[in-house]
């Protein structure tokens, strides 16, 4: 599932044009210097995690400085793996030990400092997925956070392991995990940075989030409120919590969205041919028979009288 990219697949003379034109494809448009004069190498491994892109990193000394203009807004996470890095932005300085991270954003400026060969692990993900989790992007910009205590340590363990075990990990697995990491760095800067989001944006968030899970796996006939709460790696209770305040519980959201998905089904007319037994599984039932009674219990007709009644 990884891309890799070498400077050793080009000539020796080429390699540092070839490592400039990598990292701006990459990540963002840079400008890189050697700090010794001695013959260039470098590598990158990357890989797609739903919006999270993981790459692993191995090069020589360089300072890197992000070219004005450049328009990615993006948000990266560099965990120092070996050697020591400097991150650089608004007007501070993260160092780098190997176990440590920090945060930079792509639509500032910002300097990478290496004096020496090192490895990186490094996290790019949109930036509004910290803004979603109340982190202040500017206030946590190059701070260095350990990952070898802490809620750090959980952190980077994680982010190791996704990386270690990458083709390991089935597709349909990879953008929850790839949410995942972001959840787990999100945690890590509200503590380094001294701020805590709310106990109302964190509540909106992950209730968004079940939500937009519950809508993504419709089709899994196992889906209920306990496979949301193990597939997000907390109790039923603290599922239903969240839900607690609203006049439906989550139980029937989960069926009055396969309800609503089903009358879309059978009132479209590019899905006329299709049978209602066919659109039965899609919706996670086991028999066209279980769907048609949920579906009179719910509508107050068959599916097929539904279909009949709007003209198909």
């Amino acid at each position: 599932m990884s891309e890799m990219l070498t400077t050793e697949t080009v000539s020796p003379v080429d390699r540092l044009d070839y490592w400039r034109e990598v990292i701006c494809a990459v990540y963002v448009q840079l400008d890189v210097e050697p700090v010794a004069r001695e013959q260039f190498a470098g590598s990158v491994s990357l890989t797609s995690w739903g919006n999270t892109r993981i790459s692993t990193v191995g090069s020589q000394g360089q300072i890197v400085n992000r070219r004005p203009g450049a328009t990615t807004e993006d948000c990266l996470i560099s965990l120092q793996v070996s050697g020591v890095g400097r991150v650089s932005q608004a007007g501070r300085t993260a160092i780098l030990h190997p176990g440590d991270f920090a945060l930079y954003d792509t639509t500032q400026p910002y300097q990478l400092t290496f004096d020496s060969n090192f490895d990186q692990i490094v996290l790019q993900f949109p930036r509004e997925a910290l803004i979603a989790r109340n982190i202040h992007i500017e206030s946590t910009v190059a701070r260095a956070c350990s990952g070898r205590k802490g809620v750090g340590a959980v952190t980077a363990s994680f982010v190791h392991s996704l990386a270690d075990h990458d083709d390991e990990i089935p597709d349909h697995h990879r953008t929850r995990l790839g949410e995942q990491v972001v959840d787990f760095a999100a945690t890590s800067f509200s503590t380094v940075a001294g701020t805590v989001p709310t106990g109302d944006s964190v509540r909106a968030f992950n209730r968004q989030r079940i939500l937009d899970f519950v809508d993504q796996n419709l089709h899994d006939p196992d889906l209920s409120v306990g496979l949301v709460a193990a597939s997000f790696g907390v109790s039923t209770r603290t599922v239903q919590k969240l839900f607690a305040d609203d006049a439906v519980p989550l139980s029937n959201r989960i069926r009055d969205a396969r309800m609503a998905r089903a009358k879309r089904a059978l009132q479209d007319p590019l899905r006329s041919h299709q049978t209602i037994t066919r659109i039965a599984h899609e919706l996670g039932f086991g028999s066209s028979a279980q769907f048609s009674r949920a579906f009179k219990t719910a509508c107050g007709c068959s599916p097929r009288e539904f279909r009949e009644q709007q003209g198909r």
